[in-house]
């Protein structure tokens, strides 16, 4: 059984939301004293605190397709809310007969700096630092290496910190932090595979209620639209007295 992750190129979107709110939002509110005037770049956020779209974590288990060992693989997506979709997965890769586990991430590329890299921290711990693996259209791989000590600080955690560089600031880039929940990691990893019919029914509701949210999406946007062409214009002014 192979491991693929592939993910939408909507969740780009996602992301691109998150990073590019603060100025859709200055441009339209007045401005405040001491506040840049309207159409100036805001700050930009300097962390984004997820949450899973998906009910709970997922595990999963079957033969590697290069070793044929067992392995499993227990993993959650996160997304700026529950209807938005996914900007990073996260998951945690187990062979057989290895010690060490792998802590993967699949990242959206929006932005990010490559080279420095990124670091992960669980809870208050040591940061862990992590290399990106590869990049494709919609989405960075990246995977650390963790042995026991950091494997049962994720299943004790409450929360793990993803910080990625992005331009701005320094020349090496500002740092963006990702606050991913992972209260419940544990109990999923120590325990037995999901059910692949419950994960598929799982799948679905989501699939169906990100269309539902893009339907709404779209015909707002069609009746703001209909509203605008339908407003009357506006009366002349009359015409200024003769001398």
């Amino acid at each position: 059984m192979t491991f693929p992750i592939t993910r939408s190129s909507a969740a780009a979107l996602a992301l691109c939301m998150t990073l590019g709110a603060g100025t859709a939002l200055a441009q339209n509110a007045p401005a405040a004293p001491g506040v840049p005037a309207p159409g100036a770049q805001p700050p930009p956020p300097s962390k984004v605190d997820l949450v899973s779209p998906e009910p709970q974590w997922v595990k999963l288990c079957g033969k590697e397709q290069t070793t044929g060992r067992d392995a499993c693989q227990t993993m959650r997506d996160f997304a700026t809310s529950a209807d938005q979709p996914p900007m990073i997965s996260m998951q945690v890769f187990e062979l057989q007969g290895e010690e060490k586990k792998k802590l993967r991430f699949m990242m959206l590329p929006i932005g990010m700096l490559l080279k420095p890299g990124f670091r992960v921290v669980i809870d208050k711990g040591e940061p862990l630092e992590g290399k990106y693996d590869m990049c494709f259209q919609n989405a960075c791989t990246a995977e650390i290496e963790i042995g026991a000590s950091a494997l049962s600080s994720l299943k004790k955690g409450q929360n793990l910190a993803v910080v990625i560089r992005v331009p701005g600031g320094e020349p090496s880039g500002r740092e963006l932090t990702f606050n991913i929940p992972i209260k419940e990691f544990g109990a999923t990893f120590d325990g037995k595979p999901t059910d692949p019919k419950l994960l598929e029914q799982q799948r679905q509701a989501l699939q169906q209620q990100l269309q539902k949210k893009a339907e709404e999406q779209r015909k707002a946007l069609e009746q703001q639209q209909q509203n605008g062409a339908a407003a009357p214009a506006a009366p002349a002014a009359p015409a200024a007295p003769k001398q």
